[in-house]
């Protein structure tokens, strides 16, 4: 019974390395380091596009107060109080046009 048993065993743990060693990636802790890496640059892109939108908004809202677009995002308010990265945007102070790079 005990050798029926190690046979089993044994049998089952050759055909779960065949079946995770026939992956893809044959590493699954770097599948899994992959899958973070990627919902995070994910994450930061939707947080980019939201951001985008509410600078879009602030911007309007100096237009409408001084009668001009600022001369970087870095004059608005929200900027610094948020500390929001304008890096990941093109900003055009002749228009107010904002646009992810």
């Amino acid at each position: 019974m005990f050798r029926k048993h190690l046979a089993l065993v044994t049998v089952a743990g050759i055909f779960a390395l065949v079946v995770v060693g026939c992956g893809e990636n044959q590493n699954p802790i770097q599948q899994y380091g992959k899958e973070v890496i990627q919902a995070h640059e994910r994450t930061q892109k939707v947080k980019a596009r939201a951001d985008m939108q509410v600078l879009k908004t602030a911007v309007q809202h100096y237009y409408v107060e001084w009668g001009r677009f600022p001369a970087s995002l870095n004059d608005l308010p929200l900027v610094k109080n948020q500390g929001i990265d304008t890096d990941v945007y093109v900003y055009d102070p002749a228009t107010g046009d904002i646009r992810l790079r």
